[in-house]
């Protein structure tokens, strides 16, 4: 998963000081930013349950695969209607 980290940034005479928040989802910051109703967060947090992050990363690796298959095999094909 990735974590991003946001930076506020103060400026002391011309000194700059940057403050780090705890880093977090995009989908973590949206469930603490306050601006979701309580029924919308609980039905978000119901869907993204569902998910499994390391199958989700299994099926969009088989799915590069198959497309790196189908192109080298329409490379071949293409290949063999020049000669």
């Amino acid at each position: 998963m990735l974590l991003y980290w946001t930076c506020s940034i103060t400026r002391l005479g011309s000194k700059e000081i940057k403050v780090y928040d705890e880093p977090g989802s995009p989908f973590q910051r949206l469930m603490e930013n306050g601006a979701l109703s309580r029924e919308y967060k609980d039905a978000l947090e119901r869907r993204c349950a569902l998910y499994n992050p390391v199958e989700l990363q299994q099926n969009v690796n088989k799915a590069i695969l198959r497309l790196r298959q189908r192109l080298a095999q329409a490379n071949r094909i293409q290949t063999r209607e020049r000669e």
